[in-house]
């Protein structure tokens, strides 16, 4: 299906939107957007759920090479995590949905750690940007175990094994939701009984 709109960035009418269901066995389906205006040239895709997601989080351990093939859904508006790794991706402005796998996630994170490396400015931020990109190759090789965690306020992301039940998913809590980045999309806040306050440290990515 496909439609004319007016670009968010130009303000000029033929936006062209395309929108294409996406088949996730076992999960469902998703509905990919793709945006692009021919006058300014700003292009975006996204991912939704064909139906409301509540906020969640998907927590799946990447034991060995073979769950580096593990699918992995991310939509504009989620933030992934890797413990071991000490990483931290939050959706900025300009954010962008992918369909990828495990590895693909790591070779996103290993170019945004190359890049700091190259921008590093004193020995000890050298030091720390070649110590991040050891364990990343480590981790790309199949021989570092790590926790790939994505959670997303909308629940349009996932982690899509062929075995369901690897995958821990619970729900944010609304302290949670409200201290996570949206990405283009505007804040939400729900707030669920009985919780307890958590924080964390982010790194913006795919800002303006």
């Amino acid at each position: 299906m496909a439609a004319k709109n007016i670009c968010p960035v130009c303000s000029r009418e033929g936006l062209e939107l395309v929108e294409l269901p996406y088949d996730v066995p076992g999960f469902g389906t998703m509905l990919i957007i793709t945006m692009r205006c021919p006058h300014c040239g700003f292009r975006h895709r996204d991912i939704l759920g064909l139906r409301f997601g509540e906020p969640t989080r998907h927590e799946f351990r990447v034991k060995g090479p073979e769950d580096l093939k593990v699918r992995v859904i991310r939509s504009s508006s989620a933030t992934i995590r890797i413990p071991e790794l000490g990483i931290t991706v939050e959706p900025g402005p300009m954010a962008e949905a992918f369909i990828s796998n495990v590895e693909g996630v790591l070779e996103r994170v290993e170019r945004a750690a190359a890049m700091m490396a190259r921008f590093a400015e004193t020995p000890e931020e050298k030091a720390k940007a070649a110590e991040a990109l050891a364990k990343i190759w480590e981790a790309r090789e199949g021989r570092l175990k790590f926790t790939l965690i994505i959670d997303d306020p909308f629940g349009n992301s996932l982690i899509a094994p062929p075995d369901k039940g690897r995958v821990r998913v619970r729900r944010l809590t609304s302290e949670e939701v409200r201290e996570l980045k949206t990405g283009p999309f505007v804040p939400i806040d729900i707030r669920w009984p009985g919780e307890e306050k958590r924080r964390e440290t982010r790194v913006e990515e795919g800002g303006r």
